[in-house]
């Protein structure tokens, strides 16, 4: 992770993992192919399917299950924290703000290359492709990795700025199918554009409007990489949009390996299999970035669990943010999957802690949570199931409906107009907490509270504005707890930022030669540090599974490496101010207390 924390800037940690939140699309089925596969055994029984894949385990095989296709199921038990399996992506794309940032092949940032933790061969800036001046490289050697497939892109990113008399890369989307092709072009055997051809397509339930913009993106993608090699992948118009329909529904978030900041677009057939629940046993992530001496053709994609997984069970993965309400989840999962979610979460009848207030003792330390009651009630007093603490209640909807419009501006402004976002989500946090006295404030994890405090934490940190951050970051953790499974990727990062900013010396004046020094030795401060570091290191462990790094195992991965580092330069801080504090005893000198 950089040391700058520049590189924190996601919007919602939750988009891949996830992880990011990823959205796979091997989707369950709509009502109507729930009906043709009535006479397949059920999921318990499900039928077995010949997928071979070289990264696909021997403890998982791909079935067909009743009512949601094909799935990945687990034949044997699986503990959290277990890397189900390891991949690399077809195709893995920087969206357009990174592109001025981060590597076009290893995707390390400008700071990620100046840390020593990240491996970055000791390069210090990018380099411009001399030719199109679009994507950038941190090495020779990461440059010479990428050319196989760049040296047709470049062309057309070329021939798109001269035609559009600009320089500037078209859509992530277009970059990223047209890598699609790219690569067909160089097999030989065929198999990588079979496997691009079982992905699942969801061209004929497409509304009008989507078939417009799908019709929209594909005049771009023929004006892009041109009509000749289109017609060679695709025969008709037709085939265009279905290869835009399975992209959009199969593509992943690409995510940093530092910090879990969306930076672009993934493909992968083999991790698009996994089937979605809002209530997942297991993520997708980026775990590490690739050694500079290594020679895979790119980074790669992990599948790890996080919660226990019995032989037999579905391993299933979250396609949307956990972080929103049931009714905005099944809303994104209908539009963009095309099928309607039932999973476990969904069909819980228990306090939804996305839509829940705090208990009125909650500063007492009560950890209970009250159901929001509906739009319109008539309740006038709400009680704590837990405690049995009561508190008067007026309708909160108004206030409710307010934040999540303010939010939608701050997400548009983060990047432009990053005073107003601040502004706007200071707001919604005092609206949803302090501003509703005497009725008990929204819970830290409740929509769009909890997400607000996301992106703030984001913005103080991208600012430098740690003292601010540390409040932001404990109140987004108290949230993530009520929401994700111990060892999500969300919760981990959430966790690591804590833990980091509680373990950072505070900024002093030159003056006071000794506030270094009585920082380090208020040892129980920097002992309950050092605890915190170490929890953060065992969630990322689960989250993030074991990474190969430069020829070694490392758990936790990239996040894990850096980890381990810091809790190795807490006990030396600790150790060495306690020397000098010491000798400076001796020496006759006094630290100020």
């Amino acid at each position: 992770m950089s040391t700058s924390w520049a590189a924190l800037k996601a919007k919602r940690a939750g988009a891949s993992g996830s992880a990011a939140s990823p959205s796979p699309a091997a989707a369950p089925k709509t009502d109507e192919e729930a009906k043709r596969d009535e006479a397949l055994p059920s999921a318990g029984t499900s039928a077995t399917v010949e997928y071979l894949h070289p990264h696909l385990p021997s403890n998982l095989e791909v079935r067909h299950i009743s009512g949601r296709g094909r799935g990945v199921v687990a034949k044997e038990a699986v503990s959290p924290g277990t890397t189900l399996l390891t991949t690399t992506p077809l195709v893995s794309v920087l969206d357009q703000r990174n592109l001025r940032y981060r590597c076009s092949f290893c995707f390390r940032s400008v700071d990620d290359l100046k840390s020593p933790s990240t491996q970055g061969g000791g390069a210090t800036t990018l380099q411009q492709c001399s030719m199109c001046h679009i994507v950038q490289y941190c090495s020779a050697a990461c440059q010479r990795r990428d050319w196989l497939i760049h040296k047709k892109e470049c062309k057309d990113l070329q021939r798109n700025a001269a035609a559009k008399g600009r320089h500037g890369p078209p859509d992530v989307v277009l970059r990223a199918l047209s890598r699609v092709l790219y690569l067909r072009e160089s097999e030989r055997d065929g198999k990588m554009w079979e496997a691009v051809e079982s992905l699942e397509s969801h061209q004929t339930r497409l509304s009008g409007r989507e078939q417009e913009d799908f019709f929209r993106l594909s005049v771009s993608f023929a004006s892009y990489i041109g009509q000749e090699r289109l017609k060679e992948a695709c025969a008709n118009a037709a085939a265009v949009l279905d290869l835009c329909s399975r992209f959009t529904s199969n593509s992943f978030s690409l995510t940093s390996s530092a910090d879990l900041s969306n930076i672009g677009v993934s493909i992968s057939p083999l991790t698009a299999l996994f089937n979605h629940s809002c209530r997942p046993n297991a993520v997708i992530v980026f775990p590490a970035f690739p050694s500079s001496s290594s020679t895979s053709p790119s980074r790669y994609m992990s599948v790890v669990a996080i919660r226990p997984i019995k032989p037999g069970e579905e391993v299933v993965t979250s396609y949307v943010d956990l972080a929103l309400t049931k009714e905005l989840r099944q809303k994104e999962v209908k539009e963009r999957y095309k099928f309607d979610c039932s999973c476990e979460e969904c069909r819980s009848e228990g306090i939804d802690p996305r839509e829940a207030l705090s208990c009125p003792k909650a500063e007492n330390g009560c950890k209970g949570l009250i159901a929001l009651p509906e739009r319109g009630s008539a309740v006038s007093t709400v009680t704590c199931p837990i405690c049995g603490s009561s508190a008067p209640y007026k309708d909160v909807h108004p206030a409710l409906d307010a934040a999540k419009l303010a939010y939608e501006d701050a997400e548009r402004a983060q990047h432009e107009d990053e005073r107003t976002a601040v502004v706007h989500l200071q707001h919604i946090i005092d609206s949803l907490t302090t501003s509703l006295t005497p009725v008990p404030p929204f819970a830290p994890s409740a929509y769009p509270l909890f997400s607000a405090r996301q992106l703030l934490l984001a913005l103080h940190l991208d600012a430098h504005r740690f003292e601010q951050a540390i409040d932001t970051a404990a109140a987004a953790l108290a949230g993530a707890g009520l929401i994700y499974a111990f060892g999500h990727p969300v919760r981990a990062v959430l966790r690591t930022t804590h833990a980091r900013l509680s373990t950072v010396p505070p900024d002093t004046p030159p003056e006071d030669g000794d506030a270094q020094l009585r920082w380090w030795l208020d040892l129980v401060a920097r002992q309950k540090g050092r605890q915190l570091l170490i929890a953060a290191h065992e969630e990322v462990v689960t989250a993030f599974g074991t990474a190969r790094i430069g020829g070694s195992s490392v758990p936790g991965g990239e996040m894990g490496r850096m980890l381990t580092e810091l809790i190795e330069d807490q006990d030396r801080g600790i150790r060495f101010s306690s020397i000098a504090a010491e000798n400076k005893r001796r020496a006759g000198g006094r630290v100020r207390r």
